[in-house]
């Protein structure tokens, strides 16, 4: 307990030790020093003029009154003289004595006032005695001669105003001595205070206001070099502590800003490389484009090699990029698969040097691109099923199509054939084969117009992406056939149909427009395509004169069942509305949204 009272002691003894010294070494100590000193010179100073001056003091009327006395000494001359001339003895000693009490007087003024402290000076003080002794030898009326008396007298008082005189130049001497030391002292000071004060102020504060412009202009390595226990020298710490600290802070924040930077820049060339890969996968098929795309993931990575391997049929490795045995024993690798659900199509490889370190960002790129390209192939597999789907149901529609049309026109004629083959065998009547032949050639007729038919059907295509212009050139065409004219009513919006519902829309147009032209002899007819609710509806309708529905499958509308498959693609059917001399409707709708589900018929044509 002892020992720790002690310790305390001494360390608030080096508290206030410490404390000493910063208030011994603060500015406004050393301000008040400097001032004390100078207030302790200019109070010498004038201390010591105002004592000079107190002994300056009556050495004038010293002066006047050590002259008065010769005045006085040749006042008594001229009394002596006067009373040698008075008759009565009496007025004789009455003039004398008062000339001589008069100066007796001055001189004991002169001897009590002032010239007692000069009397210290020995000079002045024989002079004095002197003066003294010729008086007392001028007070024995025996003795005295007033001419010899008056010229010493006066010789003597004239000695001692010279050494009063004297001295008082002395004193002004010595006083001109002690303003002129003060003055001088008062500018050595002040010289000394001026360079102390560029020393340890003026100095330290330009460096320190440079400091303070270089940190505000973002410069951080000048540092001010001044050192001291005062308040500039902890200011001067301070600032260059601040600014070693700012600089680390900048530099830190330079990096930061620099990694950001850096993750800015791989994040954009991330994702121009995955919307290039994206954009290219979404217009061409994956093998036309894979080189292309690996050659900016490696340039995105920016080391290393990157490599596709596909999954083939009889799970073999096909390589994308081939890289040479001797590279890929000198590099690691990293392998990302090519996968969706309960599917593997390849790998994505990245060949790397050993000493090379990956950055998470290079392992999300190289993942996001992996899922993209599985996306991409997966897409590419599922349409080339659905466009070979697609290819089975045209062939099954346009085998139904031939079988309908031109086949039967063929079964037909064999008939025919065959009963004119008969009646040439039993000879029968020239008129009855002349009229089986008219119906071969009424049959053929009517075959190669199917025939002609079904060519524009089969090579019917969508040069325009909008089905409207398609639709336009298709009523064109056939108000030029009809020779009247066909009125188009579209109110689709745009992109509204898929391609399949396009082929099989347009083509149901054009086969109700090719009845109206060979059987409806009509003087209007129209076209209208609307959507409502959900659905799109397309009527085409004429004010021909109709057919009997009985009709419907004999030969030369065999059109209808070409529209009603169609329809089926479509999952819908046809409805007909047909009155003698009133014309006839065919309209349909179908949901836009709802592909048409595959039957499994087709299945084995895959």
């Amino acid at each position: 307990m002892a020992l720790n009272n002690i310790d305390t002691k001494l360390k608030q003894t080096e508290m206030d030790a410490e404390d000493s010294a910063s208030i011994r070494s603060s500015l406004v100590a050393k301000a008040g020093q400097i001032l004390a000193l100078i207030i302790a010179f200019g109070l010498v100073s004038m201390i010591s003029s105002m004592l000079v001056a107190e002994r300056l003091s009556g050495d004038a009327e010293q002066i006047n009154r050590a002259g008065a006395l010769r005045m006085q000494a040749i006042r008594i001359s001229r009394a002596q003289l006067l009373a040698a001339y008075l008759p009565d003895p009496s007025d004789q000693h009455t003039l004398l004595n008062k000339e001589i009490n008069t100066f007796e007087s001055n001189l004991k003024h002169l001897f009590s006032g002032g010239i007692t402290g000069a009397r210290e000076i020995e000079s002045i003080n024989n002079q004095y005695q002197t003066i003294q002794t010729l008086w007392l030898s001028f007070k024995e009326p025996k003795t005295i001669q007033p001419i010899k008396f008056f010229d010493q007298f006066v010789i003597a008082i004239d000695r001692l105003v010279t050494l009063l005189q004297l001295e008082s130049e002395k004193k002004l001497g010595f006083l001109r001595l002690i303003q002129g030391m003060g003055l001088l002292s008062t500018l050595l000071i002040s010289f000394i205070v001026l360079v102390r004060l560029n020393q340890t102020i003026i100095s330290p504060l330009k460096q320190l206001v440079k400091v303070a412009n270089e940190l505000g202009k973002g410069h951080f390595e000048l540092k001010a070099d001044y050192q001291g226990d005062d308040e500039l020298g902890v200011l001067t710490d301070t600032i260059n502590q601040m600014s070693q600290q700012l600089q680390s802070t900048y530099q830190d924040y330079e990096a930061r800003v620099s990694d950001k930077t850096k993750a800015l820049v791989h994040s954009n060339q991330s994702l121009q490389v995955l919307y290039h890969a994206a954009n290219n996968l979404a217009r061409n098929e994956f093998h036309q484009t894979d080189q292309q795309i690996i050659t900016e993931l490696e340039m995105a990575l920016g080391f290393g090699k990157v490599a596709i391997e596909r999954q083939t049929i009889f799970n073999t490795i096909e390589n994308v990029k081939m890289l040479s045995t001797v590279e890929i024993a000198c590099l690691n690798s990293l392998k990302f698969p090519l996968k969706k659900p309960n599917q593997l199509f390849g790998s994505l490889i990245w060949y790397f040097p050993e000493h090379e370190n990956i950055k998470d960002w290079q392992k999300q790129l190289l993942q996001t691109l992996a899922d993209i390209v599985a996306t991409a192939i997966e897409l590419e597999q599922k349409r080339n099923i659905n466009d070979r789907l697609l290819i089975v149901e045209e062939r099954t529609v346009i085998a139904r199509e031939l079988h309908d049309s031109l086949a039967q026109s063929l079964s037909y004629l064999k008939v025919q054939m065959s009963l004119l083959t008969r009646k040439m065998q039993k000879n029968v009547a020239k008129e009855q084969i002349t009229e089986t032949i008219e119906d071969i050639k009424q049959g053929l007729n009517n075959a190669y117009q199917q025939l002609r038919e079904l060519l524009t059907t089969f090579r019917l295509k969508l040069d325009d992406p909008s089905i409207e212009k398609a639709l336009q050139g298709t009523v064109a065409e056939f108000s030029a056939k009809c020779q009247h004219p066909i009125a188009l009513d579209f109110k689709l919006p745009q992109d509204l149909l898929s391609a399949n519902q396009e082929i099989h829309v347009l083509q149901i147009v054009r086969e109700a427009l090719s009845n109206i032209h060979r059987h409806a002899k009509s003087k209007n007819a129209g076209v209208i395509l609307k959507k409502e609710n959900n659905k799109v509806q397309v009527n085409i309708w004429d004010d021909g004169h109709g057919f009997i529905k009985k009709t419907e499958n004999t030969q030369g509308h065999f059109g209808l069942d070409i529209m009603k498959e169609r329809a089926k693609s479509l999952n819908t059917f046809i409805e007909i509305q047909s009155d003698n001399a009133k014309g006839t409707r065919v309209t349909f709708e179908f949901d836009h949204s709802i592909s048409k589900k595959i039957s499994k018929k087709y299945q084995g044509y895959l």
